[in-house]
């Protein structure tokens, strides 16, 4: 007589068998994955991606014409605008916490400065990102014209919002084919410039900016600013674009798993463009070593700029290629980690740009900087 319920007595133990290894890699990657959570969390807080950060951030413009304007594959801002820049972030809550609300002036060339640049006059020539244009707070560049001038130089602020090396070169080229005599350069960079490509202002941004009815708000991330009483009903439609459950979810897993979720980002992001941030870095090599070349080595100087979250750990890997790259060109590079002695305190909440604490530290060390430089200069 045969027992029936054999199988089944025998179907568990080998079930248990089949799977366990299973079971334990699963357990091994969860217990993995929390220890290094509270490792990280314990010793190297992570930053929240710049990705996400940019899902939040809305920029509002205000002034007149389009704001921006492109020169063949680079841009500028207008000339002689008046510029107002109201930047919020979205919250859980949904709404819209604002950041800062500052102006500026641009000039005949559209950039961030207060007096115009003339043809012929011999020029000292800042280049950088939205750091040396001065964005979040009212322009640092004023701080420091009168130092480059009292040199004898004519100052003149290259500075424009998320550029990059080989955009800079371009730009010094575009300003040189308009008779301005440029003999000094002083190229501000944080880590992120070194793999930006040359960018200029897309279509659909201009269509934001200068004709606000025909604005798609998910292909922008710049706006026009509305009148105060439209103002709600734009941060909505916005905040329905940028998809607040995607928000949610990525600002949920951010929280909880900050450092799976870093390490995730940062592979997705490198993985889904890895020939264009390959390019950008091979341009931004080729700039800073055809920058060098044109005008020396001794009259261009290099100052590398700590972004908050290289506060507390130091540059990242991208930001010492940077350095590796200007000093193998032969390039004087200063290290405005220590020269500019910045803190978290020096840089808004939420966004990554400094304040006007941080700024007034930024043309402190500038100024050192240019000292050095220009040492004898008439």
């Amino acid at each position: 007589m045969t027992d029936d319920r054999l199988p089944s007595r025998l179907g568990k133990p080998n079930f248990i068998k089949k799977f366990a290894p299973l079971f334990l890699i699963i357990l091994s990657c969860i217990f993995g994955i929390l220890l290094v959570e509270a490792y990280c969390q314990l010793f190297f807080p992570l930053p929240e991606h710049g990705q996400d950060k940019a899902m939040r951030r809305v920029v509002f413009f205000d002034g007149g014409g389009a704001i921006f304007q492109n020169h063949g594959d680079i841009f500028t801002y207008d000339p002689h605008g008046e510029v107002r820049n109201f930047t919020g972030f979205f919250h859980d809550d949904d709404k819209l916490n604002v950041e800062y609300d500052y102006h500026f002036r641009t000039n005949n060339f559209g950039l961030v400065q207060d007096s115009d640049i003339a043809p012929g006059s011999p020029s000292l020539l800042l280049l950088g990102d939205s750091f040396t244009e001065g964005q979040g707070a009212e322009p640092w560049f004023r701080l420091v014209s009168p130092e480059i001038a009292k040199r004898g130089y004519q100052p003149v602020n290259g500075g424009l919002l998320a550029t990059g090396f080989a955009q800079w070169l371009k730009l010094d080229r575009y300003l040189v084919a308009q008779n301005i005599r440029i003999e000094k350069i002083v190229v501000l960079f944080i880590s992120q410039d070194y793999h930006r490509p040359v960018t200029n202002i897309p279509p659909a941004v201009f269509q934001c900016l200068s004709a606000p009815p025909l604005c798609r708000v998910d292909e922008s991330y710049f706006y026009r600013l509305p009148p105060r009483e439209d103002l709600p009903s734009w941060i909505s439609k916005i905040r329905a674009a940028r998809g607040p459950t995607k928000l949610w979810l990525s600002a949920r897993a951010a929280r909880l798993l900050p450092a799976s979720y870093h390490v995730y980002k940062y592979f997705k992001e490198r993985l889904s463009q890895p020939a264009m941030f390959a390019r950008a870095e091979q341009e931004s090599d080729a700039a800073i070593g055809e920058l060098i070349r044109i005008y020396g080595p001794k009259n261009v100087a290099f100052i590398h700029l700590p972004e908050k979250d290289e506060i507390e750990n130091g540059p990242s890997n991208l930001g010492l290629r940077a350095r590796h790259s200007i000093e193998d060109a032969g390039g004087k590079l200063f290290d405005g980690f220590k020269l500019c002695r910045l803190t978290t305190a020096d840089y808004y909440p939420n966004d990554e740009h400094p304040n006007s604490a941080g700024y007034a530290k930024i043309a402190a060390c500038f100024t050192s900087v240019l000292k050095e430089m220009v040492a004898g200069a008439p």
